[in-house]
């Protein structure tokens, strides 16, 4: 159904048939909830009906609204109309009557019908009152609030006993009108203040219980008493009762009733759960009516079944019990057991059938019960007896009500004579470590006859210690005496008596503690002790002991001891294994086993690799996780297994064994070329047996690692300080990425400074001022090669002008200095330096962006700029020698500089004077809400452009401030995801005569367009001579464009794929050079030309992410979010890592986690230790939030669409209130008109209180049924089933189905 939009129908939901002639209903909330017409159909025939409060009605034509009826007029025209009419006193705000009209007729529907305003002569509305009108001659009734609050009269049921008007005010109800006031009837009990009215019209007095001096049930059952017997939960019940015993019953008891008493030992004649509790009346009681209650004050009633009371009539004793009242009868005789055998240990007993009403029989020893037997077992053996002993053994039958019988005659049986204990069972080592080895087992199966009271330890063939039995709280021992890494073995016995080896005074304690010790003193020596059990071996080490990994991975490999896992960890030095190396030992208390940095130079402690070394393992089950509540698990969400020893490798949700190392490469040579640069070279190395082959090398500088190579055997290493000494060394690794070790090192010094290269990345881009000025902000980075000595100032050029001087600032300068100072003169030459790499590269400044702005432009004009970087001059370097700059070890960079040493210029940046939106950031402290302006049947439009054209001021209107377009370019698709002419717009989209929104139109519209950035794969234009379609246009490519693994289309002759290969389309190589120079330039055309000024990257996973984070550096780093389908937060935060920060992610943890919470009303899941789900609650500022976009909701693998409108809106509710990005999905814009207003609605809220990425979350609750929030404390909301509130001074500014949204007032 949809919201009603007739006039005078507001907050109604409507739904049309118009060739409908008859039809026949129920409604539902789309689950398990439904209404129907008092538990039938509603029908309905043509014309407009409504339905409120249970009552389907056809509405009168003329009417513009529906408006409830008032039952007004005078006392005595409705009392001549006839019926029941009742006038209710109450401040509740729609009062709803519970009734029948008698014992026949049904119930309504819980809650029941609305009351009515009252405008009856004498009861106002404004005095509180509301009044319904029932066709018939009496009524039984409850009101209540429509919920959980009810209007009962003491003990019951209200009831009216004939028509008229009736007045309920209070506890007290009467009759109105021309005739005087009549008392009303209660079903259970009169009403309190009617019971002195009550007393006066019926005889006799209120009844009386009997003290009860004997608890049997079989004195019981045979006296000439009524006795009520009572199960329940309740500590203090009740019996509300009257006398029946003549014609005219007695005056019921005065609430809450006559106290029951504890039944005592009857508990133990008559079978059942819960507490028993008996009530004797006295004898001239002959029957009984009542009813039973807690004692009050807020009385809860147990009645019979169908909600009368109960009834006893007879002597007897009764039973009530779960809505019933049964009279117990006499239970069936059991006759005497006969012995069937006998052993020393055990009684077979059996005997015949008590009756055919058994329910079970009990059986005795000594008087005791010892077995609970159902009816059809007719035989039992009774175990664990102590030899050369004499036991009677008698039989009760239970009838079929519980009630237990008398004890049948005993039959008495001598066990046989003692005998040998059997073997301790399930001998086991529990703990095992060089503190000492705990040993556990369980008593024998067969004693022998006689208690077994002492056992005896050995290790190996020597006796250790003695236990006695009585002192173990649980049968362990702890071996206290070994020595770490030691082999032992051991066993147990179990013994009768202590061996008379050990010392007399443990026999002697022994026999005094036992109550058999005539049978232990007459047991021969020979029958004393127990064959051993075991034996059990183990080392003397506990398996998750931590060892020491090896430096050298070929060393740790040929061990083949323990299990070693290296781990590439994304938590920094925190990272735990909770772990299990055997079930039966349990795991590791949280957070478990912490890893240690990996000292081996094939898993680089610099690149994050940890590793676990459990030297003693032989399996192992573990979980990594970050000491948190941070875990990484296998795929599936199940634990990581190993079930033998080994080296391993876990990366990514995967666990390999680690391969052979590639052995050291041979013939590392390095020259100096000049300051700053070194050029290597060397031989591959030799492939020995089961090593995979060589996939790469890792080039260490100073001992630490600074790049990798592809199969090429040389390196030139570039931006080195001049005059200083260098150390190299390279590695090979293989197709594993395990690295081998590292060569012979070789030294090199470098030599003069050279000229800096040109600097990158020129960027010029046209800013809105504050004052409505138009400036050109140029931002670039430092050369790739600074030429061996600092840069020191960079000349602007405009339009081939030199216009300005931009100096680096001396601290900048001075930074260089102090990071590349010695540790010491002494020092080693892996640790000399403290940067790792010593190299302008290594330097934090160099890494930053620098900005100059161009305040004198003309609007419209265009501009090229270009920047050359000048290297530091005598006069700058003199300035730093008198602040204090420290010159390094052996370098004079101070002493010999060069003036005016000018690079070449960078590469010109050409930008039109045109008032861009500016870009947004990652982390930018306002508002930003993304609209996704298409779905996957968008462009069959005929022109979905013009579309989104006309809807930007609604969307900016509501706070929607960015838009993510589909793709631009032409495709072979339809849908723009199969790229092939970068430059050459995509008609399918635009449609024909139009064109893609530019600049005027986000200006316009003040929404900031987002590119949707798909480089990973292209599509040719054309074929090859070869007939193979790798010839690209728009930029042209060829074959060499493509990697040469790619699925899609065979033939290319690129590089090796850096990710998952595209199988629909050729994978681009983006480690070429030109590839990527086109990437960017086609990046740049779109933002600086066309108007884009955010990034939306399709299929992250199709290459590596340091190629897409130099895409988004160069493009000037905007707002960047990068399609990474992975359910996994450690994964995702891995791939942020790796993309430094500079790409934001879709967070689909979040999106499959608040689907399941909504879906099941349990949002336990949504609370991470105080953090939202996903990445949200990790790193907000790099979460772009979702519902559904134009793959979820369509694709039946994540289950289709995210819900129905209710459960989007409740998502909705959530993203849109909370930190991170939010988008809103065009499919769901448009699902229904009042979810597009609701959505409006919540971006609004967000603009308001100035949501963004990173505001301040504070969950409330999250449990099942609610989860509620307060956010930045400017903003609350609640999503569930249950109720919440965030308090006082909160203002609702939205609301739907289980959800609400609060503004502060």
């Amino acid at each position: 159904m949809v919201s009603s939009r007739v006039e005078g129908f507001t907050g109604f939901w409507v739904l049309s048939f118009p060739s409908t002639k008859k039809m026949e209903f129920l409604l539902n909330d789309g689950c398990n909830n439904w209404l129907k017409s008092g538990g039938g159909n509603f029908a309905a025939g043509p014309g407009l009906w409504t339905l409120r409060a249970g009552r389907l009605q056809q509405f009168q034509p003329g009417k513009a609204e529906v408006k409830p009826q008032v039952l007004s007029g005078d006392i005595t025209e409705l009392e001549a109309q006839g019926g029941v009419v009742l006038v209710y006193q109450s401040n509740w705000p729609q009062p709803r009557l519970h009734y029948r009209t008698s014992e026949e007729a049904p119930w309504t529907d819980p809650p029941g019908e609305d009351f009515l305003p009252c405008n009856i002569t004498g009861f106002p509305q404004t005095g509180g009152w509301w009044a319904m009108k029932v066709e018939g001659q009496s009524l039984e009734f409850v009101p209540n609030d429509g919920g959980s609050q009810w209007h009962k009269a003491a003990g019951g049921n209200w009831r009216i006993k004939g028509p008229g008007i009736w007045k309920l005010s209070g506890d007290r109800l009467e009759k109105v009108g021309s005739v005087e006031p009549e008392a009303a009837l209660v079903v259970e009990a009169e009403p309190a203040k009617a019971a002195k009215a009550a007393k006066a019209e019926v005889a006799g007095a209120p009844v009386e219980l009997e003290t009860i001096e004997k608890h049997r049930l079989a004195d019981l059952m045979q006296g000439d008493h009524i006795v009520i017997l009572y199960r329940s939960a309740w500590e203090t019940p009740h019996l509300h009762c009257r006398d029946l015993s003549s014609d005219v019953p007695g005056p019921w008891t005065q609430l809450p009733g006559l106290s029951f008493t504890a039944a005592g030992d009857i508990t133990q004649e008559l079978e059942g759960s819960g507490s028993l509790f008996v009530a004797k009346f006295t004898t001239s009681v002959h029957g009984v009516e009542f009813v039973l209650n807690d004692g009050g004050p807020h009385y809860r009633w147990d009645k019979a079944s169908g909600g009368g009371n109960f009834r006893a009539s007879g002597f007897g004793v009764w039973l009530a019990s779960g809505g019933r009242l049964d009279k117990l009868q006499a239970p069936p005789v059991a006759k005497m057991p006969t012995v069937a055998s006998v052993s020393r240990t055990s009684v077979a007993l059996s005997w015949t059938s008590a009756s055919s009403s058994v329910k079970g029989y009990r059986v005795f020893r000594n008087g005791k019960q010892v077995a609970s037997l159902a009816g059809g077992v007719l035989q039992y053996m009774d175990a664990g007896l102590f030899a050369a002993h004499e036991y009677s053994f008698a039989v009760a039958a239970v009838s079929t009500q519980g009630v237990l019988g008398p004890i049948s005659e005993a039959a008495t049986a001598t066990t046989d004579p003692p005998g040998k204990p059997g073997k301790p069972s399930s001998l086991r080592v529990a703990l095992s470590s060089g503190k000492g080895v705990t040993l556990e087992w369980a008593p024998p199966e067969d004693h022998g006859g006689a208690p077994v009271t002492a056992y005896v330890v050995q290790r190996g063939d020597k006796t250790v210690a003695t236990l006695a039995a009585e002192k173990l709280d649980k049968l362990s021992w702890t071996d206290t005496e070994v020595t770490r890494g030691d082999s032992y073995s051991y066993s147990v016995i179990a013994c009768h008596l202590p061996p008379t080896s050990e010392k007399d005074d443990l026999r002697e304690k022994v026999l005094k503690a036992c109550e058999a010790d005539d049978i232990l003193l007459s047991l021969p020596e020979e029958m004393n002790m127990s064959e051993a059990s075991g034996p059990v071996e183990t080392v003397a080490v506990d398996e998750l002991e931590v060892g020491s990994c090896k430096v050298s991975l070929r060393d740790q490999l040929s061990e083949v001891v323990g299990i070693t896992v290296f781990y590439q960890s994304c938590w920094g030095t925190e990272c735990y294994a909770h772990c299990c190396s055997h079930q039966e030992k349990g795991w590791t208390p949280l957070p478990g086993v912490p890893l240690e940095p990996s000292p081996c130079h094939s898993f680089s402690e610099s690149e994050d690799w940890m590793v676990l070394c459990l030297p003693y393992a032989r399996s192992l089950e573990f979980v990594m996780n970050d000491g948190g509540r941070g875990w990484d698990k296998a795929p599936g969400g199940k634990n990581y297994k190993v079930m033998t020893p080994g080296v391993f490798l876990l990366t990514h949700g995967h666990l390999d064994p680690v391969a052979y190392p590639p052995q050291e490469p041979t013939g590392l040579a390095a020259e100096a070329i000049d300051g700053s640069r070194v050029r290597l070279s060397w031989e591959p190395p030799k492939l020995g047996d089961g090593e995979a082959p060589v996939k790469g090398y890792r080039i260490f500088r100073n001992g630490r690692i600074i790049g990798s190579q592809s199969l090429s055997c040389e390196y030139e290493d570039i931006n080195l300080f001049a005059f200083t000494d260098y150390e190299y060394s390279v590695s090979a690794i293989n197709r594993q990425d395990v690295a081998g070790p590292l060569s012979e090192a070789v030294n090199v010094k470098t030599q003069l400074p050279g000229l800096p290269s040109a600097p990158r990345n020129v960027r010029a881009n046209t800013r809105n001022m504050q004052d409505g000025k138009l400036i050109v902000q140029l931002e670039w980075e430092p050369p790739a090669d600074c030429g061996g000595a600092p840069v020191a100032s960079y000349e602007i050029i405009r339009d081939g002008t030199v216009i300005d001087i931009f100096d680096v600032p001396n601290a900048r300068i001075r930074s260089e200095a102090e990071a590349a100072k010695p540790m010491a003169p002494e020092a080693a030459a892996a640790r000399r330096w403290i940067r790792s790499s010593c190299s302008y590269s290594s330097l934090s400044w160099f890494k930053d962006a620098m900005l100059w702005v161009d305040n004198s432009i003309e609007l419209g004009e265009c501009y090229s700029y270009q920047v050359r970087a000048v290297q530091l001059g005598p006069e700058r370097a003199g300035q730093l020698k008198k602040g204090g700059v420290v010159q390094r070890c052996g370098s004079q960079f101070l002493d010999n500089v060069l003036p005016d040493v000018v690079g070449p210029a960078s590469e010109p940046a050409q930008v039109r004077a045109v008032a861009f939106l500016d870009p947004p950031k990652i982390g930018d402290k306002r508002s930003l809400i993304v609209f996704q302006s298409f779905d996957w049947g968008s462009c069959k439009a005929p022109s979905w452009y013009n579309v989104l054209l006309g809807l930007l001021p609604e969307l900016r209107s509501a706070g929607i401030n960015m838009v993510w377009l589909p793709p631009p370019s032409d495709s072979v698709d339809e849908h723009g995801y199969l790229p092939r002419q970068w430059r050459v717009g995509q008609q399918l989209w635009l449609g024909r005569g139009a064109t893609a929104p530019d600049s005027e139109h986000a200006r316009a519209g003040e929404i900031i367009p987002m590119l949707d950035v798909v480089v990973n794969h292209r599509c040719a234009s054309l074929q090859d001579s070869a007939g193979r379609w790798l010839k690209f246009e728009e930029p042209d490519w060829e074959g060499w464009a493509v990697c040469h693994d790619s699925p899609a289309v065979p033939g290319g002759s690129g590089a090796h794929t850096t990710g998952e290969p595209a199988a629909y389309a050729p994978s681009v190589d983006h480690s070429n050079p030109r590839i990527q120079a086109d990437v960017n330039e086609y990046i740049r055309y779109l933002m600086d030309e066309i108007g884009f000024r955010a990034l939306r990257f399709d299929f992250v996973k199709g290459y590596a992410p340091r190629f897409q984070s130099d895409y988004v550096r160069a493009a000037g780093s905007p707002f960047a979010v990068a399609e990474n389908w992975n359910g996994d937060a450690n994964g995702l935060h891995d791939y942020v890592r790796q993309c430094q920060g500079l790409m934001a992610v879709y967070d689909f943890p979040l999106y499959y986690t608040l689907k399941r919470c909504i879906h099941s009303n349990n949002f336990e899941e949504m609370n991470c230790g105080g953090r939202l789900a996903g990445i949200a609650g990790r790193d907000p500022a790099r979460s772009c939030t979702f519902i559904d976009n134009h793959d979820t909701y369509q694709l039946a693998i994540v289950g289709g669409c995210f819900g129905n409108n209710d459960q989007a809106l409740r998502g909705y509710a959530l993203i849109l209130t909370h930190p991170g990005v939010p988008t809103v999905f065009h499919w769901d814009y448009v699902r229904a008109p009042f979810v597009r207003e609701k959505l409006l609605e919540l971006c609004a809220i967000r603009r308001d209180a100035n949501i963004h990425s990173t505001s301040q979350l504070n969950i409330a609750v999250a449990s099942h049924g609610l989860y509620a929030a307060i956010i930045d404390n400017k903003v609350a909301v609640k999503i569930g089933t249950n109720e919440w509130s965030p308090g006082g001074g909160w203002k609702v500014r939205c609301f739907g189905a289980e959800f609400c949204v609060w503004a502060r007032s």
